[in-house]
């Protein structure tokens, strides 16, 4: 984790590498003079001053954000940075890579270096390209502008890179003329790129490939042959917002002889489906995932998406092709039932008693208790002020049964299913801030009586 602050990229004064840490770290009066000496002490501790004034400095060093354009003093910067693993450079205005060079050459332990948001177009001299940085592992070049020939220089003097980001910098097309077998991890999002045999370049030239990140492209999935040949090692693809419009692209990706993870959201193709529907006709269509959109998939969960892939397909005059396979596996399936697991949304008509008045209402099934009282209310004509209890009875038989109190919190399909119950309207009255209950005897099949305690 980079212990860094992000400072608004306001616009300020360029400054020196140099000057941004004494700026960050120290005291920013500091000069910057060729002559300053200094002796700097750099423990595993946290970044700021110890007691004797020296300067500390963090392991992952972020300097984001600090319109830096230059070094500065190379002596210094090796004083304060022998230790560094990582450099985070990202936001500033560096434009020249010999700046570049010069940071890095003095800093032996650096893995990690982003460059990301620095107007770094310019080719690198020949010069400045005879150095080695053989301890880089990860390298970082988004919104960058960095050429082709610039990204192969790079991955030249730098042969342990592992993890390449490459993306925001307006790529139309893939030059790369050899072929880097440690860059196993690449992010490449968000380029200009329509063809996708312009991807499988990048296959063809990091052979070993095995996490590949391409979101926010309008690539199309090209034929099943270049894909096997370019991508034998990927195991993960990162696809979100590419402009996928047809189920063959999607059954393209079973092309990748080794993929098992995939990302798939916000394709154009997917955009109209409900979500659950989405997941299992991925699930169906690609075999060989395990894990989808970060989720893992359960094998019950894939029973499940291919028997629901056979039946949405089952009364189709053109069915797909891995149709035809699953069918094999499970058989032909019956149709589900038709079955309606909501709320009822019928109505039926019931007796309403209120004191001597009788009263026929119907009733919609997934009203609320307290829309029922509403509407009686209205028709008996009761205060609202008046505090009111139903009590229902739709037994059957010639058992007595407990009248039975219709709770507000509840629906009307909770207690009613048929014609011709009964509903007691009895009032309550209060005392302080509680209603008093009545006393309820007992109802003989649809029949209620309540009457109040004497």
């Amino acid at each position: 984790m980079y212990w860094c602050i992000n400072m608004a990229a306001e616009a300020t004064e360029p400054k020196t590498f140099l000057k941004a840490l004494h700026d960050k770290y120290g005291d920013s009066d500091i000069p910057e003079g060729n002559d300053l000496v200094l002796v700097m002490h750099v423990p595993n501790s946290a970044p700021g001053m110890t007691d004797s004034g020296q300067l500390i400095l963090p392991r992952q060093l972020a300097m984001n954000y600090h319109s830096i354009t230059h070094a500065g003093n190379e002596e210094e910067i090796a004083n304060l940075c022998d230790k560094v693993t990582e450099l985070d450079i990202a936001n500033n205005c560096i434009s020249d890579w010999k700046e570049i060079f010069k940071m890095m050459s003095v800093m032996p332990k650096i893995e990690s270096i982003n460059f990301s948001c620095n107007p770094l177009m310019a080719e690198i001299d020949d010069e400045v390209g005879n150095q080695s940085f053989p301890n880089i592992k990860r390298l970082i070049l988004n919104k960058t502008g960095a050429a082709w020939r610039t990204v192969e220089v790079l991955l030249k003097i730098m042969p342990s890179v592992e993890e390449l980001h490459l993306s925001l910098n307006d790529y139309t097309e893939v030059d790369l003329k050899e072929k880097y077998p440690n860059v196993v991890n690449l992010h490449f999002n968000a380029n200009k790129l329509r063809d996708w045999g312009e991807i499988c370049k990048l296959g063809r030239a990091f052979p070993n490939l095995c996490n590949l990140v391409m979101a926010e492209s309008e690539v199309s999935l090209c034929d099943d042959s270049e894909v096997e040949a370019s991508f034998p090692k990927v195991v993960s693809l990162n696809a979100n917002k590419i402009g996928i419009t047809s189920w063959e692209e999607i059954d393209r990706l079973n092309s990748f002889p080794a993929l098992t993870d995939v990302r798939l959201q916000g394709v154009p193709l997917l955009e109209d489906m409900k979500e659950e529907q989405r997941r299992q006709f991925l699930i169906a269509r690609l075999p060989r995932i395990n894990r989808l959109n970060g989720s893992k998939i359960q094998e019950e969960e894939r029973d499940k998406a291919e028997r629901a892939f056979l039946r949405h397909f089952m009364d189709s005059e053109e069915k797909p092709e891995r149709y035809m396979e699953l069918e094999k596996t499970h058989g032909q399936l019956d149709p589900l039932a038709d079955v309606n697991l909501g709320p009822p949304t019928h109505t039926v008509t019931v007796r309403v008693t209120y004191d001597t008045k009788v009263r026929m209402l119907s009733i919609c099934l997934d009203n609320s208790i307290v829309d029922l009282k509403n509407l009686i209310r209205k028709l008996f004509e009761i205060p609202k002020e008046c505090g009111i209890a139903l009590y229902y009875n739709n037994a059957e038989g010639t058992i007595p049964y407990r009248a039975r109190e219709m709770d507000p919190s509840k629906y009307v399909y909770t207690y009613l299913y048929e014609d011709g119950c009964d509903i007691t309207v009895e009032p309550r009255e209060r005392e302080g801030r509680k209603w008093i209950e009545p006393t309820v005897h007992f109802a003989i099949k649809k029949s209620l009586t309540v009457t109040p305690r004497d």
